[in-house]
């Protein structure tokens, strides 16, 4: 009998050291996994950012060497017997490459921003409508300068959101900046301020461009990826617009949908949480609601 439970004994320490054993082998080895997906991680996200400062380096480049030029030409201009018709023309190609080269800086710092978690929100009550109309008087430049209309519907009363309103500006102002990258000369972009089905008031914008794939449209929600169109493309930014908006705006508890199909353009929606009606303080929102209808959308 004693014998006996000295083999139980022995039986049982014997199982504990192996456990004991196995578990130490489990976290090593998951822990190994850790640091080989975190590895992986960190090499495709240093891959991804040398190529956004590569693409960033050429979308720099070209604005500054065209005002460059064209201002050596405007103060030169007795030399080269410039018409006034003429320096008129130059000077509206420098001030067009100005706005594209502060889009491309703003766009930088915008992302490095989002990369630090340095975005500092201040909210407050916002007018979808003239929300609207101040990003579209913004991207006339740019759009007059690629040949592209924006057509601006819908004014209902009372399309009131609740957030940031220069943070929610840039996120218009970057869809509007990629609606007019992906038509050609002669395209059309529909901008509406309106309610979606749930009553939620929103914002949509859809170009008249070739469209997207699903796998494209995931690429251009990375923040350091580019939408390649082939090799007849013509060069149109980091490809960074949809993502910084997509972010700008859930970072205000909005809602953001992109959908897309070839051949047949791009529509984005973006919506806003509503401000509480007669609340006590003044900066509540509904923050279920919001919920609910991003979800349902």
């Amino acid at each position: 009998m004693r014998a006996f439970q000295m083999y139980q004994q022995s039986e049982g320490s014997l199982l504990a050291s192996y456990a004991a054993r196995m578990g130490e082998s489990i976290i090593r080895r998951r822990a190994e996994l850790e640091i080989r997906a975190a590895r992986a991680e960190a090499e495709v996200a240093i891959k991804a950012r040398s190529e956004f400062l590569a693409n960033m380096n050429h979308e720099l480049r070209t604005p500054l060497n065209a005002i460059m030029g064209f201002a050596a030409m405007l103060r030169e201009g007795d030399e080269f017997n410039l018409t006034n018709e003429r320096r008129d023309e130059y000077a509206e190609y420098i001030l067009q490459s100005a706005d594209l080269l502060l889009g491309h800086i703003n766009t930088i710092l915008e992302v490095a921003a989002l990369e630090s978690g340095g975005v500092e929100l201040h909210n407050d009550v916002i007018d979808l409508n003239d929300l609207l109309d101040d990003a579209i008087e913004r991207a006339v430049v740019r759009s007059d300068a690629a040949g592209v209309v924006i057509e601006r519907r819908g004014s209902e009363d009372d399309l009131i959101g609740w957030g940031d309103a220069a943070r929610a500006g840039q996120a218009i102002d970057h869809l509007l900046q990629c609606a007019v990258n992906a038509c050609g000369e002669g395209g059309r972009i529909l901008a509406r301020a309106g309610f979606d089905e749930y009553g939620q008031p929103e914002i949509a914008i859809r170009d008249e461009g070739e469209g997207l794939s699903e796998d494209q449209i995931a690429s251009a929600l990375n923040a350091f990826s580019e939408v390649h169109r082939g090799l007849d493309r013509a060069f149109s930014g980091p490809g960074v617009g949809y993502a910084i908006a997509k972010t700008f705006i859930e970072l205000q508890n909005g809602s953001f949908q992109i959908r897309s199909r070839k051949g047949r353009g791009t529509l984005v929606r973006v919506s806003l949480p509503k401000p509480v009606a007669n609340a006590g303080d003044e900066h509540s929102m509904v923050s279920e609601e919001s919920g609910e209808s991003a979800n349902a959308a």
